[in-house]
């Protein structure tokens, strides 16, 4: 418990300073986080609340979310190693719970003042952004240039819940991922591992990019049901970009080439995202995957 304790002293210390820095060291006070509940409930969340009312006084809003995210993963991570889920499954509940839980709660921040609305602060940088351009704009950039500058941060401003689930997923596979090697040498059970070439992704996500991109056509710029489809085509582009190199690197290796050959030749699809959206959506139509294994047999 004391040794638990300490990685979550470190953690906020490190937080504190920086959110790279806390991302960086997340995986290993998850993990001594992880073994105090798989030891002792009582003790995890003793440790929880030991930490809480400290934490609502003395640090920033932010830190204070990681905080409550740290513990939260902790729970899920646990739970889906009682429960003997597949890494992939694991992936999936992280990310959704990183995401949900840091849009949630900077909403919630948001409603009681905790921080400032994102909003005024996007638009207080954009404005100090444009303004350095029209100041050093005959260095820098066309008017034309400047317009399409200011389009793009307000798209991207308007797709930053896409944004965050994309980066919950890093953070998640990051953590998952040291976790394994941290975990290996223990007692724990650790998640059903598959290889990327047998990563696959129901057939009802292309269903649901295609109605999105369709519905996306009838609806009006600017609007709150326009910002969420955006959002949802985004995030359903990445997965389609994940299934894609998976279907390609399983193909790659049904042609017995050798792993390293293999990754090296994913390095362009990789680079080339709208070509291994397509190759992801492809197969996805024509179960490619299926008929290659069925050929097989």
């Amino acid at each position: 418990m004391m040794i638990a304790l300490l990685m979550v002293f470190v953690f906020i210390t490190l937080t504190d300073i920086s959110l790279i820095l806390g991302g960086i060291i997340l995986p290993f006070t998850v993990y001594f986080l992880v073994k105090l509940k798989h030891e002792s409930n009582y003790h995890f969340w003793l440790t929880f609340v030991s930490f809480l009312i400290p934490a609502v006084f003395l640090l920033s809003a932010t830190v204070w979310l990681w905080y409550l995210l740290l513990y939260l993963l902790a729970v899920v991570l646990h739970r889906t190693l009682t429960q003997n889920m597949s890494q992939e499954l694991t992936l999936f509940y992280v990310t959704a719970a990183l995401a949900l839980g840091t849009l949630g709660g900077l909403n919630i921040m948001q409603w009681t003042g905790a921080i400032r609305p994102l909003s005024d602060v996007y638009m207080n940088f954009r404005d100090w952004y444009m303004g350095q351009l029209d100041m050093y704009g005959e260095f820098a950039v066309s008017q034309m240039d400047t317009g399409l500058i200011s389009q793009t941060l307000d798209q991207i401003f308007i797709s930053l819940p896409a944004y965050i689930t994309l980066i919950s997923f890093a953070l998640a596979l990051y953590t998952v991922l040291m976790l394994r090697l941290i975990l290996k040498p223990s007692l724990v059970k650790l998640w059903e591992y598959r290889s990327f070439k047998d990563w696959k992704f129901p057939r009802f996500i292309l269903y649901l990019f295609l109605i999105s991109f369709i519905v996306s056509f009838f609806t009006t710029e600017g609007t709150t049901f326009f910002s969420t489809m955006n959002n949802i085509i985004i995030v359903l582009e990445w997965v389609l970009y994940i299934h894609g190199l998976s279907f390609a690197y399983f193909f790659f290796r049904e042609k017995r080439l050798h792993a390293a050959l293999s990754v090296l030749l994913l390095i362009p699809l990789v680079i080339l995202k709208p070509l291994t959206l397509l190759i992801g959506i492809f197969e996805m139509i024509f179960r490619l995957r299926t008929i290659i294994e069925l050929k097989r047999k």
